[in-house]
């Protein structure tokens, strides 16, 4: 039987739905500029602040209101001339939270971000002066996770603060539209017009090409950074762009994507949340219009109460043909990627030793979890527990998870890279444990764990002296790659090789308190931490 990772059909893996960011705390600033930094751009001139060495423009808007006409339609660019604040960030897109936990750990609790349905806008982040330097600057352009239902830009985790002024980089964050907003899974559209969340992402690729030299950075040093549904975000961008990539390099923490078995596309979500609502008609055009006339707030509000289970998620297409031009994620994505059918730049990517305990909580019924997430019978309890020696059941199921949904694919990933002829692969396990970050029961290195010390927003006032060494440690490391993605990022992290040579190319990273930067790899063989994956690669890799 073949799993799904991604469509949470029937009789699928349905961890891929896991997929989650994190959200997070501080962000300090000493002083202001007298004379804010003004910047013209196809968004207007947008007024920031310069402060503490960093300029910032916040709430940028680059696509029309998705709402009214627009709502469940491809985003379209927005274009001024005027004088536009750029000192707040803009509101979030509308999110779903399946369980409340999920919104408790990943959505800021002590002051959510503002949600509205009018939310296409992006940040900048450049270090102070680099407009007037004459050699531009390395870009980043980050991408939340959420499991593409939940997540956005608008959060402290994700200021650019530290990145920008440290690492000498320019940032940009951005929203895009998740759960029935941008994924909507709906037989009243057309098939390819399914995925609005990832045309949302190619609009501001597009404004980055067309802008970011404004703010002393390089369109062509690009890279699109991205973790677990960001992660995926970015793979799908891979896949799509084989050939004049708006970027020249990729990073996936925790997430990518994989082979999916096509089958019959399932509207029911999307069939419930119209029948809640109160839009009974068949599905098309009227059906299309009764929801188009409700206000958003309405369908917010049935999606995170009566409808809050249900899933809306991307449509993967398979080239049914040559018109289809809109195809945004496909099915066959490792044939792609050893085909040379994907963007040909360097990656760098890999997962967190615990990547699965923050969906596993409470879970101690290896039986139960199998049989509920559709696995045949012919991968039986016993079959699972001898890939995991000396765990109980409940570490079994997490580990499970983590490899499913991050390390497998890592796996998969880098080797189908390094297979097409891409030299520069780079990847890792993140192991770093610090006590003010276990938020919850035996979480580890838990997923989305990593994000406050790659981006410098970690609470000074809890975390140990390691903690910030490592995150000085781990914001350099990808810096590297972002500057020079053909390079090693960190000393002993040689390029990834297939696995089974005698090269130790896997970098575990931050393990046994090694936090500095001439200790903070450490190299193993290449496929030590793959040993599940012969069974788990079966339900990931369709070839």
């Amino acid at each position: 039987m073949r799993l799904s990772m991604a469509c949470g059909s029937t009789g699928s893996i349905r961890v891929w739905s896991m997929l989650v960011g994190v959200t997070s705390i501080t962000s300090l600033f000493t002083y202001a500029t007298a004379n804010p930094p003004t910047i013209s751009t196809t968004s207007g001139k947008l007024q920031g602040v310069d402060q503490d060495g960093v300029m910032s423009f916040k709430g940028i808007r680059f696509g029309q209101a998705p709402v009214d006409e627009l709502r469940w339609a491809a985003p379209l660019p927005f274009s001024s001339s005027e004088l536009v604040n750029a000192t707040e960030l803009g509101p979030s897109c509308f999110q779903q939270f399946a369980r409340p936990f999920s919104e408790e750990l990943f959505n800021n609790p002590q002051n959510p971000p503002v949600e509205d349905e009018d939310c296409l806008f992006l940040n900048v982040w450049a270090p102070s002066g680099s407009t007037q330097q004459g050699e531009l600057k390395p870009v980043v352009v980050w991408i939340y996770g959420g499991s593409l239902a939940f997540g956005t830009g608008s959060l402290p985790l994700y200021d650019g603060t530290s990145i920008a002024k440290n690492q000498d980089i320019v940032i940009v964050t951005f929203n895009y539209r998740t759960n029935v907003f941008g994924f909507p899974g709906s037989e009243d559209l057309p098939i390819e017009g399914n995925n609005l969340g990832f045309l949302d992402q190619e609009l501001v690729f597009a404004w980055v090409q067309q802008n970011i030299a404004n703010f002393g950075g390089d369109p062509d040093q690009v890279t699109i950074m991205g973790q677990s549904a960001g992660g995926l975000s970015v793979a799908s961008a891979l896949i799509r762009h084989p050939k004049n990539p708006p970027f020249r390099a990729g990073i996936l923490f925790s997430g990518s994507v994989q082979d999916i078995v096509p089958a019959p596309s399932d509207f029911a979500s999307f069939d419930e949340l119209a029948a809640g609502v109160g839009c009974n008609q068949t599905a098309g055009a009227e059906r299309l219009s009764c929801l188009k006339a409700l206000p958003g707030t309405t369908i917010r509000a049935f999606t995170n109460g009566p409808g809050a289970a249900l899933s809306f998620r991307p449509v993967y297409l398979l080239l049914l043909s040559p018109a289809l031009s809109s195809v945004t994620l496909f099915a066959d994505n490792f044939n792609r990627i050893r085909s040379q059918q994907t963007a040909r730049v360097p990656i760098f990517l890999g997962h967190t030793q615990d990547d699965g305990t923050v969906f596993t909580i409470g879970q101690t019924n290896l039986t139960e979890f199998l049989n509920s997430n559709g696995v045949p019978p012919a991968v039986s309890p016993a079959l699972v527990r001898s890939l995991y020696p000396g765990l109980d059941d409940e570490q079994v199921i997490a580990a499970s998870v983590r490899d499913l949904a991050a390390g497998c694919p890592a796996s998969l990933w880098a080797a189908g890279y390094v297979q097409s002829g891409i030299s520069s692969v780079f990847r890792y396990e993140y192991g770093a444990v610090f006590p003010d970050l276990q938020l919850f029961p035996n979480a580890g290195a838990w997923h989305s764990s990593e994000l406050q010390e790659l981006f410098g927003t970690f609470n000074t006032s809890t975390a140990t002296p390691n903690e910030a060494t490592l995150s000085a440690t781990f914001q350099t490391i990808i810096a590297n790659f972002i500057k020079n993605p053909n390079e090693s990022p960190a000393p002993n992290w040689l390029q990834y090789v297939l696995p089974g040579s005698d090269t130790q190319t896997l970098a575990k990273l931050a393990y046994q308190g090694n936090v500095e930067l001439d200790n903070v790899v450490m190299p193993v063989q290449s496929d030590s931490v793959d040993g599940p994956c012969a069974l788990w690669n079966r339900f990931l890799d369709f070839d």
